[in-house]
């Protein structure tokens, strides 16, 4: 584990995938389910396929939380391999 792994305010990467049919209430949507725990988010738009493709950027304390609400919020959310952010390039999973 890194330096990063064991600091709770270290900022985690999580990617995902989505159908979604605007990208406005998409945005809303992440923004409502995690509320505060959300820290920032980028996202791309595969519009002929009405998927979506992002990141999630979340506090490593709040992970667990985040994961939890967007099952519940965003059932048809994929989520792909949690990375650190410190890592940059050599992601590590979790």
């Amino acid at each position: 584990m890194g330096e990063s792994d064991s600091d709770p305010t270290a900022l985690v990467l999580v990617p995902f995938t989505t159908p979604y049919a605007d990208g406005k209430s998409l945005r809303a949507r992440l923004q409502a389910v995690l509320g505060r725990q959300l820290r920032g988010y980028s996202l791309a738009f595969d519009v002929p396929r009405h998927t979506a493709r992002g990141t999630l950027y979340i506090h490593r304390r709040d992970l667990e939380s985040a994961k939890r609400c967007l099952v519940s919020g965003l059932p048809q959310l994929e989520l792909g391999c949690v990375a650190s952010v410190a890592c940059a390039g050599a992601f590590s999973c979790h």
